[in-house]
């Protein structure tokens, strides 16, 4: 036996699916930066922990940091954000860059392990060593 089905009923069984997508659509901004940022050298872990949350809450209220735009475009504007507040304050942050290969010149060879004996004395009129 199937019940009777009335529009109010059918809305009513999708109200949990709406609810759902409604919250969903409600990101909320970043609290904290995406990236890592380091003391600067001669910075105090103190100074920094103060710059640190300078930072943050300068760059939640920097310019276009409103909640508009997907989530991620939000944590990128926050971290550029972060980012140039700590550079500002001598911290190291992360900078773009890329890996241009070997250096020209490779390491010195390896000398001999430690405990080998030394090499015995050359004699006189001998040829050198190949």
């Amino acid at each position: 036996m199937r019940l009777p089905s009335s529009p109010l009923l059918r809305v009513a069984r999708l109200l949990p699916l709406l609810s759902l997508l409604a919250a969903g659509a409600c990101a909320t901004p970043p609290t904290e930066p995406g990236v890592l940022a380091l003391p600067g050298t001669g910075k105090s872990l103190e100074q920094f922990n103060a710059d640190d949350l300078d930072c943050r809450k300068r760059a939640g209220t920097a310019p276009g940091a409103a909640s508009s735009g997907s989530w991620s475009d939000q944590q990128r504007r926050y971290d550029y954000a972060y980012i140039q507040c700590m550079y500002v304050n001598g911290h190291r942050v992360p900078v773009a860059g890329q890996f241009t290969g070997a250096p020209a010149a490779g390491p010195p060879p390896a000398g001999p392990p430690p405990g080998t004996p030394p090499p015995p004395p050359e004699k006189p009129g001998a040829p050198p060593p190949q």
